[in-house]
């Protein structure tokens, strides 16, 4: 219930609208002035209480805009912010990936699905310099777990949660492809989050057990993201910052300093 009025009214509902919205989906009675609490209680953590006003200002409800696709079986739900992505990018000269962003409203290219190589199972030798630590995407993270029914929804709710109540997410779900010729293949992918902080576009991974996972296998997938979205939105790739995360923890590596070797990855 908390996520919920949260996120209504980082949408652009009033405090009583998001009550309204939120007593309406769970058969329960919040008032406004329990809405009011939880948005002071949770402000260190969804970030977007700075913007919100002026994007109210500008945009109304015109917020979140929603393209599901079916790629090899599988529904991807796209998803960017209209006013972040908008905002944040002409801060930071990013226009190009404003226009390659916008392009999936009119549908993912249809040769998309027969590029039969995955950025998640192409793998290289890729070594990188990564830093660990706890931020405020494993709070989120935290957070919008606790609203979980079962394993199944963990992605698309933490990727939910943070574009709609964070300051920096702009698009999650996001295609990317590129030829990579040293390996004479197409690759595709699907990129959990982006987000644009710090002067840089952040390309985000998450994993449910993310000190767990094979670095090797996460820090190529993770290039290839980046190497992808570079090439198709012109973009320099020392722009670039890869990370995957989970509750815990935050693995961040610069994907323009990465010690790369294109003969296969261990285990292909």
């Amino acid at each position: 219930m908390i996520n919920s009025a949260i996120s209504y009214y980082n949408l652009g509902n009033t405090l009583e609208e998001s009550a309204k919205l939120t007593n309406r989906r769970y058969k329960v009675k919040v008032s406004k002035s329990s809405a009011s609490q939880w948005l002071k209680e949770f402000g260190g953590i969804c970030t977007y209480r700075k913007l919100r006003t002026g994007v109210v200002r500008d945009y109304q409800k015109d917020i979140l805009v929603s393209k599901t696709f079916l790629h090899n079986d599988l529904a991807y739900n796209f998803k960017y912010h209209r006013p972040k992505l908008e905002l944040l990018c002409k801060d930071n000269g990013f226009f190009p990936l404003v226009e390659y962003v916008k392009r999936f409203e009119k549908g993912c290219p249809s040769f998309f699905d027969d590029i039969e190589n995955r950025c998640s199972r192409t793998r290289i030798s890729v070594k990188v310099e990564k830093k660990v630590r706890y931020n405020n995407a494993c709070r989120l993270a935290d957070f919008a777990l606790k609203s979980c029914n079962n394993n199944s929804q963990r992605h698309s709710v933490v990727e939910d949660f943070m574009l709609i109540n964070d300051s920096s997410t702009i698009a999650v779900e996001v295609p990317v492809w590129l030829w990579e010729k040293n390996l004479d293949m197409g690759i595709a992918g699907h990129i959990d989050a982006l987000q644009v902080r710090q002067g840089k576009i952040f390309i985000l991974d998450f994993k449910p057990s993310a000190e767990r996972e094979n670095e090797q296998k996460v820090a190529s997938q993770l290039f290839w993201y980046a190497s992808g979205l570079s090439f198709r939105t012109s973009i320099p790739l020392e722009k670039f910052m890869c990370a995957w995360f989970d509750d815990k923890t935050y693995h961040e590596f610069c994907p323009v300093e990465a010690k790369v070797e294109f003969g296969r990855g261990p285990g292909l």
